[in-house]
């Protein structure tokens, strides 16, 4: 496998163990079941299982998970992964977590943060936190960053069916620009079918970033469909970033699909706010073949380095070199 071109900060991945993927997909079936269906299908296919045959288990998650997991697909080295990466030159990957139980009583984010210790420097751990309390979203967010040394916090308000705005979601946005490290939302349209499309977008953030000048936040899988509006706020908050994980490189320069503002401002006045973003299991693909597909779009040297590597080493406080 070649080194790619361009080396790699990836802001966006999901490294999960069985008893982590069944914690995350189980989030899903209780909370956003029309995700637990379509993330499930996708997975089969991967596992080598009929989607059809997911599909009609999947009226009992628990079965369908147990149908899923028992798949040799999921069976997990993370030093054979990790050592992938280094193949594909990927030089760092954030690792996003989950708020969920693990049988032994602790959650996905402590298993996460021991992948994350026992590669530093390869992989970064950022925790999850659930804003339908927020109260108990700020304890989280302080023992990850504080005690597991975590280095990041990502949030999915819809999935929560949490507010965006609310006072308490003001306070734990305050406690993570307090601890100084970066949050990640999710942000754009969602499929969730028990809110809104719009539940948090370029306008919520654009309040959150107003309120809270100096909290770093990026704004995840672009904020699609809304991207034109993601450009604006990039410019105009400076701590406003944006990483395009979950949607194809090579879709972007098709025309109509919504990320023609992206390459343009992208590569000109926003330059320095693009991060790239993985997620490999959504594609079925490496991270390094995602990558490939930006050094593929038609941009100058300069934004593909910045966006591959550049700007998320800065945000990341790698070394320049």
């Amino acid at each position: 496998m070649a080194v790619h071109p361009h080396p790699i900060v990836d802001m966006s991945g999901m490294v999960l163990d069985r008893d982590c993927w069944r914690a995350y997909l189980g989030g899903f079936a209780e909370y956003a079941p029309d995700y637990f269906r379509l993330f499930g299908q996708r997975l089969a296919i991967t596992a080598g299982i009929d989607p059809r045959d997911f599909a009609a288990a999947s009226k009992d998650p628990a079965a369908a998970l147990d149908l899923l997991l028992a798949s040799p697909a999921f069976d997990f080295d993370l030093d054979a992964y990790v050592a992938r990466l280094a193949e594909e030159g990927v030089r760092h990957q954030v690792l996003h977590s989950s708020m969920r139980p693990l049988p032994d009583g602790r959650m996905v984010s402590d298993r996460i943060a021991e992948f994350a210790a026992r590669h530093p420097d390869r992989l970064q751990a950022w925790g999850s936190v659930n804003l339908a309390d927020p109260d108990a979203a700020i304890a989280e967010v302080r023992r990850c960053v504080l005690e597991l040394g975590m280095r990041g916090v990502s949030v999915t308000h819809f999935l929560d069916v949490a507010d965006p705005l609310s006072e308490g979601a003001h306070e734990f946005y305050r406690t993570v620009s307090e601890l100084g490290v970066p949050l990640w939302m999710h942000t754009g349209h969602n499929l969730s079918t028990r809110v809104p499309m719009n539940w948090c977008t370029w306008r919520e953030l654009d309040e959150i970033a107003r309120r809270h000048p100096d909290l770093v936040v990026i704004a995840g899988h672009g904020g699609w469909p809304w991207v034109l509006e993601m450009m604006t706020l990039c410019q105009r908050h400076r701590n406003v970033y944006l990483e395009f994980s979950t949607h194809r490189p090579r879709h972007m320069a098709r025309p109509g699909s919504g990320w023609e503002p992206l390459l343009l401002h992208g590569a000109s006045t926003v330059r320095n706010k693009i991060l790239f973003g993985g997620i490999e299991w959504v594609h079925g693909m490496t991270t390094g073949a995602l990558a490939a597909e930006v050094s593929a779009l038609a941009l100058d040297e300069r934004t593909k380095c910045a966006w591959l590597h550049g700007n998320g080493a800065r945000l990341l406080n790698l070394d320049p070199s």
